[in-house]
């Protein structure tokens, strides 16, 4: 069957291949919308693991003295806490048998929370300076 040479429209292989096409690309932007949102998500829980370490870490920042071992607790929203402190000998492997009246102390900081299926976590370390008190001293 002839098409008459002033006839406007699309047959139907245009048709179908333009849906087609639309439904690709639907479903691509859907895809990227939701890995958005997981990308969000995670962002998110980052951010309240990081405030989270923040607040612990001034709480041991303030602390006198520091305990030497391995501390674990929980927070809420379900993320749980491990703090290792432990004192570094860096210094007095560095200056020998020069007395150095304080300590060096290696502050270790790692949150855990569960996403999903994931186990995800964030890990801080500092460390801080204590001056030896006089019982305590090694020369």
């Amino acid at each position: 069957m002839r098409r008459p040479v002033n006839s406007f429209g699309f047959t139907l292989i245009e048709v179908v291949i333009a849906l087609g096409l639309m439904g690709l690309a639907l479903i691509v932007l859907i895809e990227l919308f939701s890995g958005a949102l997981r990308l969000g998500k995670t962002a998110n829980e980052y951010t309240r693991a990081t405030a989270w370490a923040k607040m612990k870490l001034e709480e041991v920042m303030l602390q006198p003295k520091l305990p030497e071992g391995l501390e674990e607790g929980e927070l809420p929203e379900n993320y749980r806490w491990q703090l290792e402190i432990k004192k570094t000998e860096i210094l007095r492997e560095k200056y020998g048998d020069v007395p150095v009246p304080f300590e060096l102390y290696q502050i270790k900081l790692k949150v855990n929370w569960k996403s999903g299926l994931k186990e995800r976590n964030l890990v801080l370390e500092t460390y801080k300076f204590l001056k030896e008190t006089a019982g305590e001293e090694k020369i």
